[in-house]
């Protein structure tokens, strides 16, 4: 994952925008298509570990809070 969330977020935007455009070829809105899914699955599995690191660091804090 060399890219940031930004990043690919951005990038599948401007894949949007150009399957919105009705002059390309359908082979090129299929391998825009492939790309964009790519992308997306690449930023959902960004959100995902993004998720786990929130709820180990709120487990966390709600131990040590506990603690006290």
């Amino acid at each position: 994952m060399n890219n940031s969330f930004e990043n690919s977020l951005n990038e599948l935007e401007n894949i949007l925008k150009q399957l919105e455009n009705s002059d390309i070829s359908l082979d090129e809105s299929i391998e825009l298509f492939e790309k964009g899914v790519k992308l997306s699955e690449t930023c959902r599995k960004m959100l995902q570990t993004a998720e786990k690191k929130i709820t180990t660091l709120t487990e966390i804090e709600s131990v040590d809070t506990n603690d006290n």
